[in-house]
């Protein structure tokens, strides 16, 4: 389609400015090429208008447009996750590694040359640390860990009854 066809298809339809309205009309009436060119396209225009007709969608149209975009399958929206596994695993290392660690520094240390420093306390401080607080704290804390244990436990083995449940 030539530029001069477009402008006279946009003169037709109604779809040009004021402006670009008046310039086609002013060369419509000078230019012979021009004004046989528009009637050529007004007879197609006319044609068109009259062998084609808008064709309306039924009255279950919608309606059936929407019971078919039901019975497909939604898509799942598409998530990263990392397996569980991978991180106990990691977490599992670094914990086995700290231990052993630990373990090694205790094994190697000598406990007979420790002496604590001096806080100036009225009170001697090995009166305060004996053997025997050394160990309620120990147990305490034990107490504590088991206590940790059981509660993660039992988060874990109520997601599995969820997961079950589903």
């Amino acid at each position: 389609m030539t530029k001069q066809e477009e402008q006279l298809w946009n003169y037709i339809d109604g779809f040009c400015t004021d402006q670009e309205k008046a310039e086609i009309t002013a060369k419509l009436a000078v230019d012979a090429e021009w004004q046989m060119l528009y009637r050529q396209l007004l007879e197609i225009n006319k044609q068109l208008a009259a062998h084609v007709e808008i064709d309306e969608p039924s009255m279950a149209f919608t309606r059936n447009v929407m019971e078919r975009v039901q019975h497909e399958i939604a898509p799942v929206a598409l998530k990263t996750r990392v397996d569980q596994r991978i991180i106990y695993a990691i977490g599992g290392f670094f914990t086995l590694t700290l231990l052993g660690i630990l373990g090694y520094a205790f094994a190697t240390a000598d406990f007979k040359d420790i002496k604590l420093p001096n806080l100036g306390l009225s009170t001697e401080i090995d009166q305060l640390v004996n053997p025997m607080v050394l160990r309620s704290f120990l147990f305490i804390n034990a107490v504590l860990l088991l206590i940790c244990l059981d509660s993660f436990i039992r988060k874990r083995n109520k997601k599995a009854q969820k997961k079950g449940e589903l």
